[in-house]
C-alpha cells in the first residue's frame, strides 16, 4: 500500500498547562520545609555512603536518570537512579500518555539544576550507609535534590525532585513505606494535582501522544530518514512519534534491543541496481519478551512508535509480544520461523575486512556484520558496572586505528571452557587481540557527534584470538 507520510511538528514547550494552578489554598510541598535532605553530601561518596554531590550524565524518562559521581574513591561507574516514592507514564520501552510530557519535565529540571544549581543524589537513608540496587540488580533507587540556581547549595537548601515530579502532576506516588516521614508528604502532593487537574489528572488528552493507527512503514523508508538526520542534525524525522507496523528478519537481539534488518530491490524502492539492506532497531523494554520473536533469522511483524531521541538515536518503541499468537493490531506476529526461513528473507550477514569497513558507511546499518581480520584492543573504557567500550588498532598495536568501536553489556568469557576466565574490568581487554561480528550501529554523543560501533550479540561475537 501507498505510505502516507505524516509530518510531526516539533514540540518545543514541555506543555502549556501551568505547573501549579493559582489557587488561595495551594501549598507548595516542596519549597515549604515539609520533606529535607538530612544528610550533609559535601565529600560524601554515594557508593559507600549512600549521599553524594552528581552531575548530570544523562536523562531517561520521568523517573529515570543517569548521573555521575563527582566525589569518589571507590569507583567511577555511571550512577543509574530510578526514583523513589513515583512511577511517572512509560516513555521509552512502551509509550503511555503522558510519558512524554513527565519525561520533558524531569529532563528540564536536570538540566537547569545541572548547568546553574547542584544536584545531590540519595538512596532512601537516614543515616550513613551503602545503597542497594533494585530489583534489575544495576539501578539505585534514589532521591534526588536539586537547587536551580545555587552551586554547591548547601544541604539543607536543596529540594526533592521526585516529590517536585508528584506535586505538579506527572506522576503517581508508590513505595513510600520505607520512608514514613515523607510518606503523608507525597500523598498530600499527589492529592492537591488531583483536585487541580494537572497534567496526568486533567481530562484532557496528552497534546505529545499519537492516538492514531499504526501505518506500514519499509525499513528502507526509516533508513533514508535516520541517513539524513545524520547527514543533518537539524532535519527532523518525518517518522518521529509515528505509529508504524514494519516487517523484517530478526538479526540479533541483545541488552532489551531487538533488531530488524530486510533487503530492498530497485523494483522495491532501492535507488541502486543492485538493491541494498535497510535495518533497525526496537527498544523492547526492561521486561522479557517470548524467544521466538529473536530468535536470529525469524521473519516477523513488529509495530510500535518511532522515536528520534536524543539520547538513544533513532528507535523503535511500545512494541508489544504477546506469549500466544495474535492477530490483534499493533501485536508482533511470527510470519516465517528461523528454521523455515531458507529463502528471500532469510538473514543476510555483511563480510568486511576490518579495515573495509569505514565510519559513515550506512550499507550495513543495524544489520549483521562479520569482520574478518584481528583487532588489538589498545583503550577499553567501562562506563557502569556491565558497559564496556573498546577502541581497536588493525591487527597489532602498530596497526591503523579503526574508526568503530565495540560497545557491550555483558561479562566476556574468552573461554567458555573456564568459567573462572571471566573479563569484567576494562583493563583485562587491554593489548588482547579479538576477532569481532554483531550488529553495526551508531551512537550519538551529548555534543550531538556521531560515533560508529560493532555491537557484539554474545561472547560467542568476541572470540579471543591472542594475547
Amino acid at each position: 500500500m501507498k505510505l502516507k507520510k505524516i509530518i510531526v511538528s516539533a514540540v518545543i514547550a514541555v506543555l502549556a498547562i501551568p505547573s501549579l494552578v493559582a489557587c488561595d489554598n495551594t501549598v507548595d510541598y516542596v519549597h515549604d520545609g515539609s520533606v529535607k535532605l538530612s544528610l550533609d553530601y559535601k565529600d560524601k561518596d554515594f557508593f559507600t555512603q549512600g549521599v553524594g554531590q552528581v552531575t548530570l550524565k544523562s536523562p531517561i524518562d520521568g523517573d529515570t536518570a543517569h548521573f555521575t559521581p563527582v566525589n569518589t574513591s571507590t569507583s567511577s561507574d555511571t550512577i543509574k537512579s530510578r526514583f523513589w516514592g513515583i512511577d511517572t507514564p512509560e516513555s521509552t520501552g512502551k509509550i503511555q500518555p503522558w510519558g512524554k510530557p513527565a519525561s520533558n519535565y524531569t529532563k528540564a529540571k536536570l538540566e537547569e539544576a545541572n548547568e546553574n544549581g547542584t544536584i545531590v543524589v540519595s538512596a532512601p537513608i537516614t543515616s550513613y550507609q551503602a545503597p542497594e540496587f533494585d530489583s534489575t540488580g544495576s539501578r539505585y533507587v534514589s532521591l534526588i535534590w536539586i537547587n536551580l540556581d545555587t552551586k554547591d547549595a548547601s544541604y539543607d537548601n536543596l529540594y526533592l525532585l521526585n516529590l517536585w515530579i508528584v506535586q505538579d502532576g506527572y506522576s503517581w506516588v508508590k513505595n513510600v513505606s520505607d520512608m514514613p516521614s515523607y510518606s503523608d508528604t507525597f500523598y498530600a502532593a499527589e492529592q492537591q494535582a488531583r483536585d487541580q487537574k494537572l497534567n496526568l489528572f486533567s481530562d484532557g488528552d496528552d497534546p505529545l501522544f499519537n492516538y492514531g493507527d499504526y501505518q506500514d512503514v519499509s525499513l528502507l523508508d526509516l533508513k533514508r530518514e535516520i541517513a539524513a538526520s545524520i547527514a543533518d542534525p537539524d532535519h527532523i524525522n518525518i517518522y518521529n512519534n509515528a505509529k508504524v507496523t514494519v516487517t523484517g528478519t530478526v538479526s540479533g537481539f541483545s541488552n532489551h534491543i531487538l533488531y530488524l534488518s530486510s533487503f530492498f530491490s530497485k523494483e522495491n524502492g532501492s535507488t541502486k541496481d543492485e538493491g541494498e539492506y535497510a535495518g533497525v532497531n526496537i527498544f523492547c523494554g526492561m521486561s522479557s519478551i517470548p524467544s521466538k520473536y529473536y530468535k536470529t533469522n525469524t521473519y516477523i511483524q513488529v509495530s510500535g512508535v518511532a522515536e528520534d531521541d536524543e539520547n538513544f538515536g533513532f528507535q523503535i518503541t511500545s512494541a508489544n509480544f504477546p506469549t500466544l499468537s495474535s492477530s490483534k493490531a499493533g501485536d508482533a506476529q511470527v510470519l516465517i520461523s528461523a528454521e523455515d526461513n531458507n529463502e528471500e528473507y532469510a538473514l543476510h550477514t555483511f563480510e568486511y575486512k576490518t579495515t573495509e569497513l569505514l565510519a559513515g558507511d550506512l550499507d550495513p546499518l543495524f544489520c549483521a556484520v562479520n569482520l574478518t581480520g584481528s583487532l588489538y584492543c589498545y583503550n577499553a573504557y567501562k562506563s557502569d558496572s556491565s558497559t564496556y567500550t573498546l577502541y581497536f588498532r588493525d591487527g597489532d598495536e602498530n596497526g591503523s586505528k579503526i574508526p568503530y568501536t565495540a560497545y557491550f553489556a555483558f561479562a566476556y568469557k574468552p573461554d567458555d571452557s573456564n568459567p573462572s576466565l571471566v573479563y569484567d574490568t576494562a583493563e583485562a581487554f587491554e593489548g588482547k587481540t579479538f576477532t569481532l561480528s554483531g550488529i553495526y550501529g551508531f551512537h550519538k554523543t551529548t555534543s550531538g557527534a556521531i560515533t560508529y560501533q560493532m555491537m557484539p550479540r554474545s561472547s560467542a561475537d568476541m572470540p579471543q584470538v591472542g594475547e
